[in-house]
């Protein structure tokens, strides 16, 4: 084996045991690996190591070190969305929505630890659109219900009871491989499930097949809600609805990127694009979405129905 090769086999090791510590909360040890790294590519550079001591500085919440490399990062790796997100996200501009890259990249990295990582959030989207349901709904079974970005499979168990089918899509495979073991009383909660983005499906689904439509934690990556809003007009049933959450906003900013990398939208925007598309605003839940940092994210959960 060349030395060349040696080193490169090397670089690749420690980058993995980086992200590994990374996911893993070991941030002190994941940085000093990243570092390494950085001393071995020399001045070629490591567009991954840069990025993930930007990762690690905004875990970290500093905003200004988390900028510098990834400002590195971008450079060394001009084609890459998800870098360029991460940039936009920590300089304050507000892009339409987050690139497929990005959302891969975040999602299949952590799929065999998600539960875990959301559970130590105190994450409540999935049963916080539950508690509207059950405050409208009966467990008849009747539904056909579409789980958008249904990620590891927290909606299907939870919706099971009021549905006669369910499907789940999600642009991120190792989140569907995780979606796809999720059970209810000894069977799939899942009757079918594709890996897509939400827009391209949607654009593809003939007119009134679904009755329902769940979004937990989507609309706060898809950022302009426009192109959503029409398509489940014409994809639902009359009556059907669309159970949601968002990072609540400011009321000044319809929608705003944040440092996080997730959007938020304010009430006003929610309420004027359903309004627009023929929905009414039928329930909401108030709550926070998650612990992050210590601070907790305002949270707002809806039922919109169509027609009514």
């Amino acid at each position: 084996m060349s030395e060349q090769a040696a080193d490169s086999g090397s670089i690749e090791a420690r980058m993995a045991e980086a992200w590994r510590l990374q996911t893993g909360g070991e941030t002190e040890a994941a940085m000093a690996l990243y570092r390494a790294v950085l001393e071995a590519a020399g001045m070629a550079g490591h567009a991954g190591a840069q990025l993930g001591l930007g990762q690690c500085h905004m875990e970290r919440g500093e905003a200004e070190q988390a900028l510098h490399h990834l400002r590195l990062a971008r450079e060394l790796a001009p084609q890459s969305g998800a870098i360029a997100h991460l940039v936009d996200s920590l300089s304050g501009t507000t892009t339409e929505r987050a690139p497929d890259d990005y959302l891969r990249w975040v999602f299949d990295g952590h799929a065999a630890s998600f539960d875990r990582h959301l559970a130590a959030l105190k994450y409540r989207g999935p049963w916080m659109i539950q508690a509207l349901a059950k405050r409208a709904w009966q467990p008849d079974g009747r539904r056909t219900i579409l789980d958008l970005g249904c990620g590891t499979g927290l909606n299907g168990p939870l919706f099971r009871p009021y549905a006669r089918g369910i499907d789940g899509i999600d642009i991120a495979p190792a989140m569907l491989q995780q979606a796809a073991k999720r059970q209810y009383n000894g069977r799939p909660a899942y009757d079918r499930l594709a890996e897509m983005e939400i827009h391209t499906f949607l654009e593809q689904v003939p007119a009134r097949v679904y009755d329902a439509m769940l979004s937990t934690d989507v609309f706060i990556y898809i950022g302009r809600l426009e192109r959503f809003f029409a398509q489940a007009a014409r994809v639902l049933s009359p009556g059907g609805e669309v159970l949601a959450t968002i990072e609540r906003g400011s009321p000044e900013e319809p929608v705003r990127l944040m440092p996080s990398g997730r959007y938020r939208q304010s009430d006003a925007y929610i309420a004027g694009l359903a309004a627009q598309h023929g929905f009414s605003i039928a329930d909401t839940l108030e709550a926070p979405l998650r612990v992050e940092q210590g601070r907790e994210e305002p949270g707002r959960a809806y039922r919109l129905v169509l027609g009514a």
